[in-house]
């Protein structure tokens, strides 16, 4: 929508470093299954979080955006910086309007219509009115692939339409770093494809940093700039494919020889 009525304030493009810095992050509090994970994801750059089935890489973003407390650690996120342990609600709130979000299970308002549902970031954060906020929403909900009726509710319409829904929700505030969990998940081969490639020319032409968490060592195979590897909730590897197919890491190893890349 760079060609729509709304834009950012300055004050979403004016921070500088990286998209995303996280330090000794440790948690949840009270039964920490996540310890010491340190990651930085640089403006602009792809970085893919690979780690099997319930090794907590949807603990981890619900850590960063503050949605579950950590028994420690920091976290900056598009230059807002919080104490995960106890975060500000103010930061928090800044936070959740500057960094886009889609969950493995898209999250989508079971009540509103696709269209509202892309709207509702635009109502809450913007003083647009009714027609403009309908139109944003309507022309990014076509160029996620959207096709057909927008009215309808999430529960009538396919699974990668619904992805498709979140991803647009989750850009129409042209944020700087974008958060997608297992974005194939459930998805046929074709269909999971299909949002692959428009992810990843959505976040070319929005310009954001893009931290990609999965089972699936595929997104590893896809240029990231960076992978890292969770298991035993930490990060037991980081750095390119090349570091992940030369790894001894036991884990690593299962995970890079499902595809084959010995």
């Amino acid at each position: 929508m760079r060609d729509a009525a709304w834009s950012p304030p300055a004050s979403a493009v004016l921070p500088t470093g990286p998209a995303l810095a996280v330090d000794g992050l440790t948690g949840p509090v009270g039964t920490p299954l996540l310890h010491d994970i340190s990651l930085n994801v640089a403006r602009g750059e792809t970085h893919v979080v690979l780690g099997a089935m319930h090794s907590g890489k949807s603990l981890l973003l619900r850590l960063l955006l503050g949605l579950q407390r950590s028994e420690h650690g920091t976290v900056v996120l598009d230059g807002t910086s919080f104490d995960a342990t106890a975060p500000n609600e103010e930061a928090l709130r800044r936070v959740r309007r500057r960094v886009g979000v889609v969950f493995d299970s898209s999250a989508l308002v079971s009540r509103l219509t696709l269209l509202e549902n892309v709207e509702l970031p635009l109502v809450e954060h913007t003083t647009l009115n009714a027609a403009a906020v309908r139109s944003a929403a309507a022309d990014l909900l076509r160029e996620v692939g959207v096709r057909g009726d927008t009215e309808r509710t999430p529960d009538t319409v396919s699974r990668l339409d619904r992805r498709r829904t979140a991803l647009a929700r989750a850009l129409i505030l042209e944020p700087r770093l974008l958060l997608v969990d297992e974005p194939g998940h459930g998805l046929d081969a074709d269909a999971a494809s299909e949002l692959d490639d428009t992810l990843a020319a959505l976040r070319q032409r929005y310009d954001c940093a893009l931290l990609l968490c999965s089972q699936e060592v595929r997104y590893a195979f896809r240029s990231p700039d960076a992978v890292s590897v969770l298991a035993g909730g930490t990060i037991v590897e980081h750095g390119t494919l090349d570091a992940l197919r030369a790894s001894r890491s036991a884990a690593v190893r299962r995970l890079v020889d499902r595809r084959g890349a010995a």
